[in-house]
């Protein structure tokens, strides 16, 4: 989902590995250099997985935060 310009929101509330990662992937893949997408997890591997898999491909990890029962992975993609 857009939620401006050059920017993202990838839901993954509800999934477990490896589908949070997979979907994060699919989407980077779609976006323009340098657009930010923020992933929501709620599965705590996802924290991890999510941001190892984007770090591996050359993507920015901006900040992981936990929002109460789920977690904020903010992404630039490089």
């Amino acid at each position: 989902m857009k939620v401006s310009n050059d920017r993202y929101m990838l839901d993954a509330r509800g999934y477990a590995c490896p589908y949070p990662q997979v979907f994060t992937l699919k989407v980077i893949k779609e976006l323009k250099e340098n657009s930010i997408i923020e992933v929501l997890v709620d599965n705590p591997a996802s924290c991890d997985n999510v941001p190892a898999a984007v770090r591996k491909l050359g993507h920015e990890v901006l900040e992981v935060n936990q929002e109460g029962n789920y977690w904020r992975i903010v992404v630039r993609k490089r």
